[in-house]
């Protein structure tokens, strides 16, 4: 039973996987058979490069946004940077003042104040160091990208020249194939027309004539009448009775009792004989 379900199930999908090709290439031939279906390719191409080519470039858009953001972020630091800086050199000179004068709260002050710029201008390093790397790594994506959208521009450029291209050579291919089957159909036709079939009816009718010619010279009835005309011909000598008359006197003759003269004037009273009953009449 399981070899049963499994064997339908096998059945199922070689028809589905042969209905699948049949689609498949009933699909290419859409874009394959004609100008039209090639020209709907190179559209269907076209607008897929396009859209592609937009979605790009807003990424890289975005990504050039970001980057100019941390550029100015790393700006605002440099920039924090430098007062802090000179606060901190304010904060170390108030406090070698006080320690000059010993006035504790001042040098408290000068020192807490050190401590903070010193604290921030450490986070600000940080940062710078976190933001220059952030950038030269989006950079060097942007450059990559930038290359990708010059390839696609490039390919958008040149699709109509190739779809141009690719359509005349379609045509000049088509129109050579539709001409090379007119040459071979018109051929076919020489070999398959009317005038073919007359001349093989010909050509039959004088191979029949030749052997009916042959056959006709075996024809009993054309015999018999052959025949009888040779036989009307060999009338007189070479009749029945002359034969028989001939071979009578020579019995005669050899027995001696009748004169050979006398066959002979028998032999014309039967038949118009031979003056010479000795010869051997021919048959």
């Amino acid at each position: 039973m399981g070899r049963f379900f499994a064997a339908i199930r096998r059945w199922f999908n070689f028809y589905f996987l042969r209905r699948s090709e049949d689609v498949r290439r009933s699909a290419d031939e859409q874009f394959t058979g004609s100008v039209e279906g090639i020209r709907a390719a190179y559209a269907i191409d076209r607008d897929k490069l396009a859209s592609d080519f937009r979605g790009l470039q807003e990424a890289v858009g975005q990504v050039l946004t970001v980057v100019e953001d941390k550029k100015i972020r790393l700006e605002r630091l440099d920039a924090e940077e430098k007062t802090l800086q000179t606060q901190l050199n304010g904060a170390i000179r108030a406090a070698e003042k006080a320690q000059a004068e010993s006035n504790t709260e001042e040098y408290a002050k000068a020192q807490a104040a050190y401590s903070r710029y010193k604290a921030r201008l450490t986070e600000i390093d940080g940062e710078q160091e976190r933001l220059s790397g952030e950038v030269a790594s989006l950079e060097t994506s942007i450059q990559s990208h930038m290359s990708r959208l010059t390839e696609f521009q490039a390919r958008l450029e040149a699709l109509p020249a190739e779809e141009a291209a690719t359509v005349a050579d379609f045509v000049s291919a088509k129109q050579i194939i539709e001409l090379n089957n007119r040459l071979m159909n018109a051929s076919d036709s020489l070999k398959e027309g009317p005038t073919a079939t007359v001349r093989e009816q010909v050509r039959q009718m004088s191979a029949q004539a030749r052997i009916t010619e042959k056959l006709a010279g075996t024809d009993v009835t054309l015999q018999d009448r052959q025949y009888a005309e040779l036989g009307r011909d060999m009338e007189g000598a070479d009749s029945l009775e002359a034969v028989l008359a001939a071979r009578k006197a020579q019995r005669a003759a050899a027995e001696g009792g009748t004169p050979v003269a006398e066959a002979a004037t028998g032999e014309a009273a039967v038949g118009e004989a031979p003056t010479e009953p000795t010869e051997r009449p021919r048959i």
